[in-house]
């Protein structure tokens, strides 16, 4: 696919190598000049040092002839302007970051875009952590395909407890650990010493090896 991201701050550049990793041909748009360089550093995209809200940028990218857009900067009035420009152009997959659950709500209910709203990610981390146990959240179908977003609970039972995320030896081919939150923040993995219990892990993981995925932590 054709994607492009705008923001490419820690959520724009994780998906920038995720998915340039699976073969797609991406673009990252950003106008900070040093966020830009490092992606290209980082990942075999390109990257474009722009105003995401000067439509002239639309214009020059050609934005009809991409599949997905995907905005994730830290403001949702730039996120709903770059979702508005994709549904102009016509880009089927559309799907924003949106802080304000009413924004969210006006943007799904529009159909100017999928909005991805941390408040619900959290409210679904916070009901594993009550239930204890992992909840696998389908992702939008035609960015994912076989993919599910996972929150896999660690409690004192499993032998992961108390290790770091690289001595679990889960299949590198099932997923990718994402983020680890412990129950205050969310921790980059490399950040993460000890799996400790009540820390969750979010992982993308593929459909097919969720079970051993989830089996090597546990």
């Amino acid at each position: 696919m054709r994607i492009l991201i705008v923001g490419a701050g820690q959520v724009g550049r994780s998906l920038a190598r995720e998915l340039a990793g699976r073969g797609n041909e991406v673009i990252v748009v950003d106008k900070d000049k040093d966020r830009c360089d490092a992606i290209t550093r980082e990942a075999d995209v390109m990257a474009i040092n722009m105003d995401a809200t000067d439509p002239r940028l639309y214009e020059e990218l050609d934005l009809h002839r991409f599949d997905t857009v995907i905005a994730v900067t830290d403001k949702d009035e730039v996120n709903l302007f770059v979702a508005l420009m994709a549904k102009v152009y016509n880009v089927i997959h559309r799907i924003a970051r949106v802080k304000d659950e009413k924004v969210a709500k006006l943007m799904e209910d529009s159909g100017v875009a999928q909005p991805v709203n941390e408040a619900y990610i959290t409210a679904k981390l916070i009901q594993s952590l009550l239930e204890g146990k992992y909840i696998a959240s389908i992702l939008v179908p035609g960015l994912t395909g076989n993919y599910v977003l996972i929150a896999l609970t660690i409690t004192e039972m499993d032998q992961s407890y108390g290790k770091p995320l690289r001595d679990i030896s889960y299949p590198k081919d099932a997923g990718k650990v994402i983020a680890v939150y412990d129950g205050e923040k969310f921790l980059d993995p490399e950040e993460v010493l000890e799996l400790q219990a009540g820390y969750e892990v979010i992982a993308l993981v593929r459909k097919d090896k969720l079970d051993s995925f989830i089996e090597a932590f546990r």
